[in-house]
């Protein structure tokens, strides 16, 4: 057991000792990765304590926070009924993660949508459900280029200008890039737009914490502070523990692909908010660990693939492959342990319902994480091995910390493979090609 803050991580089922001897991580290749684990961890401390990972310095920057707060307080929900974000990748994967965590059990608010693809059936269809004078667009793109983007937002301002009026575009719309260049930093001073930036350095997945999240979050009414509270927990638990809490962790994973050889890692949180999260972690993952080349120029082709779950959804769709088919996968499920819903109540089964005795005086809450412990036993005895990261429950806090927690893990494991977990090469080249077919 691992525990981080809040974050607590059962790796039980991750050992060989538990699946036959045939699988899973054994203590001797887990004690031969010690001294590199603990080489990693303290350099990867310095880097924290000399400021250069940039997901980690921003979240002590009290003037970003106090500024986003202040521009989220001048678009009351009164005034906005939604919100569209227009954004692609890390510029919305986060804010989709944040909304899904909270649309059911926060207060009732601005709608938010998030346009994150130029599907044209769901684009224009959005924008023919909402009151264009009633709505709030908040455009993101750090480098202020993403076609995607520039595309969206050339339309919408048309319309907008056609519905409304160019002079209210600066009540209308709000542009986060980067300070001082870009297109999008061009246009929004051209028409006088509020912006807030992304620091230079960080980068696009890792930008959750930044305005690029937070201000969409504040606009939901969700406390970022909360928020920050929690990421800094991970922060501050991380060096306390001279990073060998996730540090080990991150170990566990590199041996699950380098010597196991599980080339897919499924993510399978137990619970339907945390859907989108799923989705984040999966960028996060692709993008810093899908390398070609390894920090010394040398070809390595890094990374496995991550798969996104849902349980208890795809026990009944994807369990069967996990449980009998090829032995490549490494399952991480993701456990709420109480479920804050004040209106839950027991399943009504009557006591003459003998065939679903089982439910008398459970919640649903209940059933899922049973659910939940019934698979990973199920595979544990088909000797697939897995994990359990839990939290106790969902809140602003827990969610920030989860993001921290993965941001770290996942940079933790690409200094082991020896690669930058930072950069993304193979998709500014597509950008590229893309430029040269249009």
């Amino acid at each position: 057991m691992i525990n981080t803050a809040d974050i607590n991580i059962d790796t039980n089922f991750a050992q060989s000792n538990y699946l036959g001897g045939r699988d899973g991580v054994s203590t001797s290749s887990f004690l031969s990765m010690q001294d590199r684990i603990r080489v990693t961890a303290e350099d990867m401390i310095q880097l924290i304590l000399s400021g250069k990972i940039g997901f980690l310095s921003i979240i002590e920057e009290y003037s970003i926070f106090k500024e986003i707060s202040s521009l989220a307080g001048k678009y009351p929900s009164g005034k906005y009924k939604d919100i569209i974000l227009l954004g692609i990748g890390g510029s919305a994967l986060g804010a989709r993660a944040i909304k899904n965590a909270f649309e059911y059990t926060g207060k009732k608010g601005i709608n938010m949508h998030v346009l994150d693809n130029i599907d044209p059936a769901v684009f224009y269809g959005t924008l023919n459900k909402v009151n264009l004078k009633k709505t709030l667009f908040i455009v993101i793109s750090k480098s202020g280029a993403t076609v995607e983007t520039m595309a969206q937002l050339f339309i919408v301002m048309d319309k907008f200008k056609k519905a409304a009026g160019a002079k209210f575009l600066t009540a209308h719309f709000i542009c986060i890039t980067t300070d001082g260049r870009g297109p999008l930093f061009n246009i929004a001073r051209k028409y006088h737009l509020p912006m807030l930036f992304i620091p230079e350095n960080v980068g696009g997945r890792y930008s959750v914490l930044s305005p690029v999240g937070l201000l969409p979050a504040a606009l939901m009414g969700i406390n970022i502070s909360d928020m920050i509270d929690g990421a800094k927990r991970i922060k501050t638990a991380f060096i306390k523990a001279k990073g060998l809490n996730i540090g080990e962790l991150a170990g566990i994973y590199y041996l699950m692909h380098k010597q196991l050889n599980k080339n897919i890692m499924v993510f399978m949180p137990y619970t339907s908010r945390l859907t989108d999260f799923g989705e984040w972690v999966a960028q996060l993952w692709a993008e810093s660990l899908g390398k070609r080349y390894a920090r010394d120029g040398k070809e390595v082709f890094s990374g496995a693939t991550p798969v996104i779950a849902v349980g208890a959804r795809d026990q009944h769709s994807q369990l069967q492959l996990y449980k009998e088919g090829p032995p490549d996968k490494f399952i991480t499920f993701i456990e709420i342990e109480k479920s804050n819903i004040k209106e839950q109540k027991i399943i009504p089964v009557s006591p003459v319902d003998i065939e679903f005795r089982h439910l008398f005086s459970k919640t649903l809450g209940m059933l899922i994480n049973a659910e939940m412990n019934a698979t990973r036993t199920s595979l544990v005895k088909s000797l697939r091995p897995s994990i359990k990261i839990s939290i106790q429950e969902l809140s602003a806090k827990t969610l920030g910390e989860l993001f921290v927690f993965f941001e770290i893990l996942i940079v933790f494991i690409g200094l082991l493979y020896q690669i930058n977990p930072f950069d993304q090469p193979g998709v500014e080249e597509g950008k590229q090609i893309l430029k040269q077919i249009l």
